[in-house]
């Protein structure tokens, strides 16, 4: 049978061209492109009204949706993206098929603007994807919105890829300045180490505080475009327009299976004469991340490791959101080590020198995931265990096992398509667990050993935090605690809760639940029982007042 011929993702030049190569690799590269190039259908070059249609919807999205509070603004929206798409559209096909959707779009529009419901706002979003696909020259049946979907990325970055080679060749920057591959080399690593530098600030309130004093000096400046600004979701915001819009306006729709499909990394494996322009930017970057990441461990274990905290820690800065910002870095350097080490990456002759660079920053990883369970524990340890610290073990688990693949992939050669079903499969066997193992009960059995043993603080979590009866049964032994207040709050929490399933109405046996029957048969004491007695009223709302000493 012939051989199917896979698509290949156009990236950004500035991350396939080798300018910084010897001149007969360069050569050979230049001539292998041009051909490329030769053999590849035309692609639509970049025009300033593509560009203006582009910032229109940045702009449009921004006043419609963002700072939008009904369907006034949608119907607007909607009535102008049509317009800014064929204002700006790489292709033009199709025309009969483009007046249909954009009239049904203006018709939503319409519907909005009279009197406007959910259903015509999205009806109108899919209909103008239909105009996009119409306008590339394919259909706009819902099979071909699902593909413009699932082709969002790759359309992304080939769009990108023309955007930027439109820009170098507006401005002379290939040949005039100098190589994209020598300017990466010197802004990657100080870029990267900013990042994570910020995220170990972050982790640290005390730091935090401290660089925030210092810039203080910028405070009116920062002031003045922060009131232009209004918040970073809002440039986040913009970005995932401009995304959309340059995906509106020149899609290229491949199927999902066209998407996943890679080549086989044994085959690349033969060729050892293919080498990366990047290669001195990614070296440099991990050379420098290394460095970073070991400064911040010796810091995190002089600071932390001791558990021996001052008066006044700051337990939920440091353990709780100090915690999650380790997790972001944990998952940013595996989205990097994923970047760097790509199918071109594999071909390098020079890659076993960077892949046990790799494999030492992947190791420093591993020791930043210890960090950040010994901050969950020690907050678990301040003032006991709740479901969401149960999830945020599992999390940081899931984000460990993410490292170790990646390392498995550097060291393997597998593709991007293999680390991500596997990640994806770890994160379901963590949702797996959460979801069949008895994390209530688990919970609220360590905190109640925690209060019998003489550590009250974990009360604070079974006061205040909703539980199953899985958790009310952990509880029963706290009706022998010997503070006062604990003892009688939960003995009247367990009695409101015995009530509530006494007085709930008769069930039918499909909805039979065995914890509620356990509990029934356990917490019924006899009469003459001391716990019986009355105690004054009130008395839960006692126990979380004096609990709440420890929130």
């Amino acid at each position: 049978m012939e051989e199917r011929s896979r698509p290949q993702i156009v990236m950004p030049s500035f991350l396939t061209e080798s300018h910084f190569l010897p001149n007969s690799i360069a050569a050979e590269q230049l001539a292998a492109e041009r051909l490329a190039q030769e053999q590849s259908p035309a692609r639509p070059a970049v025009t300033w009204r593509e560009l203006l249609a582009v910032l229109l919807l940045v702009v449009l999205g921004d006043l419609t949706l963002y700072w939008g509070h009904g369907y006034g603004g949608y119907a607007l929206l909607l009535a102008t993206a049509p317009l800014a798409v064929l204002l700006g559209a790489a292709r033009h096909q199709r025309p009969w098929q483009v007046l249909a959707a954009t009239l049904m779009i203006w018709g939503a529009a319409l519907r909005l603007a009279w009197c406007g419901n959910w259903l015509a706002f999205a009806l109108g979003g899919v209909l103008l994807i239909g105009l996009s696909t119409s306008l590339a020259g394919k259909g706009m049946y819902f099979r071909d919105v699902l593909r413009w979907l699932a082709s969002f990325i790759p359309s992304l970055f080939r769009g990108l890829a023309d955007y930027e080679a439109t820009f170098r060749r507006r401005v002379s920057l290939r040949w005039g300045l100098p190589t994209q591959a020598i300017l990466w080399a010197y802004l990657l690593p100080p870029i990267c180490a900013v990042i994570f530098l910020g995220l170990f600030i972050q982790a640290n309130p005390d730091i935090s505080l401290w660089v925030q004093q210092r810039l203080l000096s910028f405070q009116e400046l920062w002031s003045h475009v922060w009131s232009i600004i209004g918040s970073p979701y809002r440039m986040g915001f913009w970005l995932i327009c401009g995304c959309v819009a340059i995906v509106l306006m020149r899609p290229h729709l491949w199927t999902l299976y066209e998407i996943l499909q890679t080549e086989p990394l044994e085959d690349l494996k033969t060729d050892r004469s293919s080498r990366t322009d990047l290669y001195p930017a990614y070296r440099n970057t991990i050379l420098v991340l290394i460095v970073l990441f070991a400064m911040y461990l010796v810091f995190e274990f002089v600071t932390m490791w001791t558990r021996t905290f001052p008066p006044g820690f700051h337990y939920s800065g440091y353990a709780h959101e100090g915690a999650a910002w380790l997790t972001v870095a944990l998952a940013l350097a595996t989205i990097m080590l994923s970047i760097i080490f790509n199918a071109s990456m594999m071909t390098d002759p020079r890659m076993p020198a960077l892949r046990n660079l790799a494999m030492i920053w992947a190791a420093e990883n591993i020791l930043l995931a210890l960090a950040v369970y010994n901050r969950l524990f020690i907050y678990v340890g301040f003032n006991g265990m709740t479901r969401m610290r149960v999830v945020g073990i599992l999390g940081v688990t899931s984000v460990l096992a993410g490292v170790v693949l990646v390392m498995i992939k550097i060291s393997r050669g597998h593709s991007f398509g293999w680390l991500l079903k596997n990640q994806i499969f770890v994160v379901a066997v963590a949702a797996y667990l959460y979801a069949v193992l008895p994390v209530d009960g688990w919970v609220m059995t360590y905190n109640v050993r925690q209060v019998l043993a003489g550590n009250l603080p974990p009360s604070v979590q079974i006061a205040h935090h909703p539980t199953t009866t899985e958790g009310w049964l952990a509880l029963l032994p706290l009706q022998q605690a010997e503070n006062q207040v604990i003892r009688e709050g939960v003995v009247e929490m367990l009695t409101n809760h015995e009530r509530r399933l006494n007085n709930a109405p008769p069930i039918d046996w499909t909805a039979r639940q065995l914890a509620d029957e356990r509990f029934l048969l356990e917490v019924a004491l006899p009469e003459n029982d001391s716990l019986r007695k009355p105690i004054k009223p009130g008395a839960e709302d006692r126990f979380r007042s004096f609990s709440f000493q420890w929130y």
